[in-house]
């Protein structure tokens, strides 16, 4: 195995021979000098530098394939597509983060690249499962190597303690280039890597059950047995993982007719539902970068379903070029047609709004979707102005009647001065000036969220709820009466509350007399 790996590498160099330079160096910056854009151009730039080293003839010997005029021109090429790249990123360019990106030009850029060299290098579904395989040996290998690197490190400095900061960066870092390293080889020729069947048949496997819990999920849905969910993603999703299972499968087998029909179909089922969904929330919201290429993609996966049943001998080519030009058409059009989308969308929601009659309920709901709109548009394109508040569109529609009325809080505050008369019967506890959120070691007030709560070492015996506006409405001298948990009576007499200008109660004090169930 590490025989065929040495070899693959060596005919990486061979047939990419500034290709494999920028790709490592690729590795290196997002290692040890990780900048997100510069890193970001150095990926596209490296991904079109291999594109366009697949066209050139390659010789047999190294150091004749460095000296090559033909790198002249790749690096001429790759000038100028450097220029375009800078061109094109030159606003903004914190916005463009690897791996993380909110520009569709970028992605989809990177998208079509990686396309085209896979319609250059994988001539059919033999190469395309050899790909997988030494894919999967590269990552196991890498990880690997992660592991005896970080128990070699934890030995090492478990015996010399040289533990710092700045050397478990480095050690991090080194093993994020070995990525690089152990990846090399895929540029090559790795037609030596194959899958177990066993790998295969746990793929099949997988493919039915997931199969079977869609179909049963959708007839529960008919059926109202299960709650509708929006599975556009996870349907197409696996369309793709289903197509890329097909393709490994014909390197392996020849399947027959019956069961690619049976395999169309099913496709084509996740296909028509996937269009129906996303075209449904098309004509409801309008288009976004995101619907488009979820429709996109949906389009893809249809050709390429045809052309992997009917079409075998061009299937993986022409998917891959079909799949570039996609990513392209989104990546330079995509924010166009969903701005002029959104503003159409607007301008229907707002001639709409003035035939309405609207209440303040129905105003906020237009309001939060007008906002949604300008916030999308502000997305799209960052001179648009999304500043719009509920005022605005009070304003726009004439509706500044139904703007409600600040209420005016007062602070409240009382004390009162009882006049002291016989009580209609005898008490056997009686607590005078008792001052809530305090405790005489037996009874307790609490008072929460203007819910009252009478304690007896920390058992609950009452709880009043909206206690604010019982004291609002007391009269002077009266008696509130109270029957407590267990069973006994009780009798506040307030003397003194206050209530603040939040509306809640902050002080209160009371005489308190229980009357025992004994």
């Amino acid at each position: 195995m590490f025989k065929k790996f040495i070899n693959s590498t060596y005919l990486a160099l061979l047939y990419h021979p500034l290709g494999a330079i920028f790709y490592l160096c690729f590795w290196l910056f997002i290692a040890f000098f990780y900048d997100s854009y510069q890193t970001s151009i150095l990926l596209l730039l490296t991904l079109f530098i291999i594109f366009c080293e697949t066209f050139a003839n390659t010789k047999s010997n190294l150091i004749q394939n460095y000296k090559s005029l033909k790198n002249l021109w790749v690096g001429f090429f790759g000038l100028i597509f450097y220029i375009f790249l800078n061109f094109i990123f030159k606003d903004n360019k914190e916005n463009y983060l690897i791996f993380l990106t909110n520009s569709t030009l970028y992605i989809s850029l990177t998208t079509a690249l990686v396309a085209l060299l896979c319609a250059r290098k994988l001539y059919d579904f033999n190469y395309f499962h050899n790909f997988l395989a030494a894919l999967s040996f590269s990552i196991s290998f890498w990880l690997i190597f992660g592991i005896f690197l970080a128990i070699f490190y934890g030995s090492f400095d478990f015996l010399f303690d040289i533990s710092s900061s700045m050397l478990d960066s480095y050690v991090l870092s080194l093993w994020l280039f070995s990525a690089g390293i152990f990846s090399l080889f895929l540029l090559g020729n790795f037609t030596s890597y194959n899958f177990n069947k066993i790998f295969i048949f746990i793929l099949n496997t997988f493919s039915i059950l997931y199969i079977i819990m869609l179909f049963a999920y959708g007839l529960g849905v008919f059926f109202n047995l299960l709650k509708n969910l929006s599975i556009v993603h996870l349907c197409l999703w696996f369309g793709n993982f289903l197509l890329i299972n097909l393709w490994i499968n014909l390197s392996f087998y020849k399947i027959k007719k019956a069961l690619l029909y049976a395999f169309f179909i099913v496709v084509l089922s996740l296909n028509l539902f996937v269009f129906y969904a996303i075209t449904i929330r098309i004509l409801q919201y309008g288009f976004t970068p995101e619907r488009l290429a979820v429709l996109t993609l949906n389009l893809w996966l249809l050709i390429a379903n045809y052309l992997s049943v009917f079409k075998q001998k061009i299937a993986l080519k022409f998917s891959f070029y079909i799949l570039a030009f996609m990513a392209l058409f989104l990546g330079f059009f995509a924010n166009y047609i969903s701005f002029s989308s959104q503003k159409y969308q607007l301008q229907k929601l707002e001639n709409f709004i003035y035939s309405l009659e609207l209440d303040y309920t129905q105003s906020k709901q237009y309001y939060e979707q007008i906002k949604n709109i300008k916030n999308t548009l502000h997305n799209l394109d960052k001179n648009y102005n999304n500043n719009y508040s509920f005022d605005d569109f009070l304003k726009t529609y004439n509706l500044t009647h139904l703007k409600p009325q600040k209420i005016k809080f007062h602070n409240m505050s009382k004390k009162f001065h009882p006049k002291y008369t016989k009580l209609k019967e005898n008490y056997d506890e009686v607590l005078f000036d008792f001052i809530a959120n305090t405790s005489d070691f037996k009874y307790s007030i609490k008072i929460n969220d203007n819910t009252l709560y009478f304690l007896l070492q920390e058992k609950e015996l009452l709880k009043l709820e909206s206690f604010d506006k019982t004291l609002k409405n007391y009269q002077k001298n009266s008696q509130l009466n109270y029957k407590l948990n267990n069973g006994s009576s009780l009798i506040f007499i307030p003397l003194e509350f206050n209530i603040n200008i939040k509306g809640q109660i902050t002080f209160f004090k009371t005489h308190i007399f229980i009357k025992n169930n004994k």
